[in-house]
């Protein structure tokens, strides 16, 4: 059953292009405006609006720390990768990020670890 499951679903997987061969699927990037790093990713996922056919949409995700050392998140949505690797490279060191504590983002930056 399984297997079946995946035979018909393979058509949604993401198609991959050379530019996300290029950009780590994750990035610790230096803001601009607030100089302190932040934890950049992006992910696929499948989004339905108003009751029409799910389309694939790219999620770019930014964390950062507020003043209680707590994690927020900006996302932004994309329909292409190359919009999404873009966005990654060069916009969101200057997004405005609210409540972001740039003194408790440098001291407890975000680092993730991946377990097996």
């Amino acid at each position: 059953m399984l297997q079946e499951s995946r035979t018909q679903n393979e058509h949604l997987q993401p198609q991959e292009d050379n530019q996300s061969r290029l950009i780590p699927p994750e990035l610790a990037k230096k803001h601009l405006l607030y100089d302190c790093p932040l934890y950049i990713w992006y992910a696929s996922g499948w989004i339905r609006y108003n009751k029409q056919l799910p389309r694939m949409q790219w999620f770019v995700y930014v964390e950062y720390r507020d003043r209680f050392c707590a994690s927020h998140y900006h996302v932004s949505e994309f329909e292409t990768l190359a919009g999404a690797l873009d966005f990654m490279e060069h916009k969101a060191i200057l997004l405005e990020l609210p409540k972001i504590c740039p003194k408790q983002t440098r001291k407890q930056p975000i680092v993730k670890t991946i377990t097996l």
